[in-house]
């Protein structure tokens, strides 16, 4: 760059000693053969210290020639701003009206449907790996079979080990079945909490407070789409809703180690058989809504009788009606029950004692 720089400066100073000239007068002048005199005219160019008029060259001033390059630089870095602002406009075009216009998409995705079982699993998986400070969870039954709970409890285990807050609440019904009991158990020496209620609606799951994972069609099972909630108005709700079941759920070390009911006492299971029923539901809908065997749903019914001294289901009705003490029992607080005054057998309707387990799905927990 020295010798560079000298080649250049000693053609510029020959070429203000002449004023102007040709390139190779100038060069002859400045004592440089043709290859050093090429190099250093591409170095004063570059430098903005010549400029041509009526193809013969003229110096230039070496400050007019640094307001020049200034003048340039800013022009360049004006036209890149330009570009970037064009660049970043047309990408949000593209991203926010015509691509959702050819796919179908919304600007803001804030539900997903999950249909086959191949994104319900990525989803799951990726529920397990991102969570980063909670995963709780809300569990109607029938339970899945053991491998795929054993399967969970490792994933469980592990979510506890990277500091997230794991919390899952499960229906009465699952104590009822020792190797699920153990199962609770398990969990709970793993760090989960664990909450048992009496009736849990819907299958639930809910990360960092952020996403809900909720059926899309609960009748249907496990075959039912999953819904994926992103909207953050959406998902507060749905948190709220699981904060309540969970202030109004027993512990599971609380739940599991009561001593067993007596026989004219109900258990919270079948308090909300009762109501249920109260509502005019089949001994078949109960069964499902609650994920129990219709068995255990003629069973409540069938302590109901003999604690009124019923014959029928309508008896049971009208003598429950005016029992303030039984009533109160089916009221009691984190029972759920309804407004007092409402009448709440009447409604019952239906066989006593009809044969036979509910037609459930082939994930169904055996009858307690």
């Amino acid at each position: 760059m020295r010798d560079l720089d000298g080649h250049a400066l000693a053609l510029y100073q020959a070429l203000q000693a002449e004023g102007r000239g040709d390139a190779p007068e100038v060069a002859r002048a400045a004592g440089l053969d043709g290859d050093q005199a090429e190099r250093g005219w591409r170095r004063l160019d570059e430098l903005g210290l010549i400029e041509r008029r009526d193809g013969r060259l003229e110096p230039v001033e070496p400050d007019v020639a640094l307001m020049r390059t200034m003048d340039a630089y800013h022009a360049h870095v004006s036209e890149q701003a330009a570009t970037a602002t064009s660049l970043r406009l047309a990408a949000q075009s593209l991203v926010t009206v015509f691509r959702p216009a050819v796919t179908g998409e919304s600007a803001r995705v804030e539900l997903e449907y999950l249909r086959d079982r191949r994104s319900k699993d990525r989803a799951m998986a990726a529920l397990d790996a991102t969570a980063q400070e909670s995963v709780e969870s809300l569990h109607p039954g029938p339970m899945p079979p053991m491998h795929v709970l054993n399967e969970s409890l490792e994933l469980d285990a592990a979510m506890v080990a990277r500091g997230i807050r794991v919390r899952a609440l499960y229906p009465q019904s699952v104590l009822q079945t020792p190797r699920y009991g153990r199962y609770m158990g398990d969990l709970t020496e793993r760090g989960v909490e664990v909450r048992i209620i009496d009736h849990a609606p819907f299958d639930l799951l809910l990360q960092d407070r952020r996403t809900a994972f909720l059926p899309g069609s609960p009748e249907e099972g496990v075959n039912a789409p999953i819904v994926v909630v992103h909207n953050a108005s959406l998902v507060r709700l749905i948190a709220a809703v699981y904060d309540d079941y969970w202030l109004r759920a027993r512990p599971f070390e609380a739940a599991s180690s009561g001593a067993a009911d007596g026989e004219n006492e109900l258990t919270p299971q079948e308090r909300v058989v009762i109501r249920l029923m109260a509502g005019g539901l089949s001994d078949e809908q109960i069964a499902r809504r609650m994920g129990v065997h219709r068995r255990t749903v003629q069973r409540a019914v069938a302590k109901l009788m003999r604690r009124l001294q019923a014959g029928s289901r309508f008896e049971a009705g009208l003598k429950l009606a005016q029992d303030a003490e039984f009533v109160r029992a089916l009221r009691r607080p984190g029972a759920g029950a309804g407004p007092p005054g409402s009448p709440a057998p009447p409604g019952m309707s239906g066989p006593a004692a009809s044969s036979g387990p509910s037609a459930s799905s082939a994930s169904s927990a055996p009858a307690p």
